[in-house]
């Protein structure tokens, strides 16, 4: 769930994106660090992640941006490190859905063939009140000695462009895109099911996600508590 709604954020000196046309929904600059901090629905502290943008390369006619995240938890302690893809493909700003699996999970793989079926997400440089985006998936079939174990699949559907509102955070006050989602996620005979309201903001990414249950309860939130 903490990929989850922590889709973005991160990072230091400009990168340079003149070849594409898109509303990048990460930082732009080499070094810049954003942290974001995670509250369960009693607003307790559960963690916190911090990101920054690694490598920027131009891959099969798109701009590719490498995110390096780290998470840690209550106590401050890092739970270890991964890496998130990003896009900048001509005037649509794409979120690689392999970013969006739980790589502890992942890890756990290893040695084994895993072979992926997905469409990423997709945020358009023009995007106005009540406008509904492209449905995002990824299906990973984990196989090993020729002999399939498991498949796992993610959906992001129902995407939606609530607003654009301010939006007031530990960082700063933001002008923002409230979007809302649904979210499946579904491993071998087991579904869970949740809702995902983000506010996206151009150059920083969702400074604040609220995540629901199926019924519509509040599990938990993350704020961007600081840019430096």
């Amino acid at each position: 769930m903490k990929k989850f709604i922590v889709v973005i954020s991160i990072i230091t000196a400009v990168i340079s994106l003149s070849a594409q046309d898109c509303e990048i929904f990460i930082p732009n600059q080499i070094g810049k660090k954003v942290t974001t901090e995670s509250y369960d629905d009693k607003d307790k502290l559960t963690g916190s992640s911090t990101m920054e943008v690694i490598s920027i390369n131009s891959v099969d006619g798109k701009q590719e941006i490498v995110v390096e995240s780290e998470s840690f938890d209550k106590k401050g302690e890092s739970q270890g490190k991964g890496q998130l893809k990003y896009y900048c493909n001509g005037d649509v700003f794409e979120v690689d859905m392999k970013s969006m699996l739980n790589q502890e999970q992942m890890a756990g793989f290893e040695g084994m063939s895993i072979e992926y079926t997905m469409n990423n997400l997709g945020y358009p440089k023009v995007m106005t009140a009540g406008m509904t985006l492209n449905d995002g998936f990824i299906e990973s079939v984990i196989s090993n000695e020729g002999m399939k174990i498991m498949t796992m699949r993610m959906d992001i559907t129902n995407i939606k462009v609530e607003a654009i509102e301010s939006i007031t955070v530990p960082a700063g006050t933001f002008n923002a895109y409230k979007i809302s989602s649904d979210f499946a996620s579904k491993t071998g005979f087991m579904t869970m099911n949740m809702k995902s309201i983000q506010w996206m903001v151009t150059e920083i990414g969702a400074v604040r996600t609220e995540t629901y249950d199926k019924k519509g309860k509040l599990m938990g939130y993350t704020i961007v508590s600081k840019i430096e």
